[in-house]
């Protein structure tokens, strides 16, 4: 789940003063929670789970062929090192972060507007209870 603007900012605000007051810490802090300013990485992309999925298939029908010849165990080495390849593709693969000047689908305003309703529906029943 992504932060509102305003979540990002406060965020943004107390990773500084943190820095600020103990740089030190803020560093060490900083480096363990991911605030650095190294670009986050962890994409799932269709060409990584395409090679991921090629592996298996490679792997699965090495197996079942190496009772009829050696060389379908190559096969299987080769699915093991082509799935390998898509992991770490994916791994090392930066993850997109749009920025502030992106605009917002119909879909996405009309999901933020359903929570905004929600969360006030909440706000209200909790407050009828007191």
């Amino acid at each position: 789940m992504s932060l509102s603007e305003q979540e990002q900012q406060a965020l943004r605000e107390i990773e500084q003063s943190l820095l600020a007051e103990d740089p030190k810490f803020g560093s060490d802090v900083a480096h363990e929670v991911g605030f650095s300013d190294a670009p986050r990485t962890g994409q799932l992309t269709m060409r990584s789970v395409a090679l991921m999925v090629l592996g298996l298939v490679l792997l699965i029908g090495g197996v079942a062929l190496a009772s009829m010849s050696m060389w379908a165990i190559v096969i299987s080495v080769l699915g093991f090192g082509v799935m390998m390849a898509g992991g770490v593709m994916a791994l090392r693969a930066p993850v997109s972060n749009p920025g502030p000047s992106r605009v917002a689908s119909t879909g996405e305003r009309q999901r933020s507007q359903r929570s905004v309703a929600m969360e006030e529906n909440f706000r209200r029943r909790f407050e009828d209870r007191q």
